[in-house]
């Protein structure tokens, strides 16, 4: 389901930034990286710790490139929490879609590889209403992960579209 970035190159760039605080300024910084740097132990519970430490002690305490890097550090760990909680429905429905559209098995990765191919070998066209149910479905998954306040995203919910 997710392309680019992972959430492990996220991860990876909310720490650098973290790490290049002053740490006397913000003490419990180094916490919040060692947390971090345990990619495979990371939860909801922790990452709400660090989005609450980033809220009320680095935004109103920083100015410049450190707060605008402060807000996007926020605003991508909470696109990790909102993937951590839903990607693996999503990407089990997008499977069963794409087996069914393709009549294929596979991986997600490879199964899209083939959507892709038969697109452009024009197999499959935007007249095919499986495949443009697919597509909004997907996009609609993604959107509720990367963008759940995007005006797009809002008023296809508003005009029942499905999230998944």
């Amino acid at each position: 389901m997710r392309s680019e970035p992972t959430i492990k190159e996220l991860i990876i760039s909310i720490t650098s930034f973290l790490e290049d605080l002053n740490f006397e300024d913000f003490p419990n910084t180094k916490n919040h990286i060692d947390t971090l740097k345990n990619i495979n132990q990371i939860n909801e519970s922790k990452i709400n710790e660090i989005i609450e430490f980033i809220n009320d002690d680095l935004i109103s305490h920083l100015t410049g490139h450190n707060r605008f890097y402060a807000f996007v550090a926020r605003n991508s760990l909470q696109i990790i929490k909102r993937e951590i909680n839903l990607i693996n429905s999503y990407e089990e429905k997008e499977i069963i879609r794409l087996e069914k559209l393709l009549n294929e098995k596979g991986n997600i990765k490879d199964l899209n590889k083939v959507l892709c191919k038969r697109i452009s070998d024009k197999e499959l066209d935007r007249d095919n209403n499986e495949l443009k149910d697919h597509l909004v479905r997907t996009t609609m998954a993604k959107l509720s992960i990367d963008q759940p306040n995007y005006s797009g995203y809002l008023k296809g919910i508003k005009d029942g579209y499905s999230k998944d």
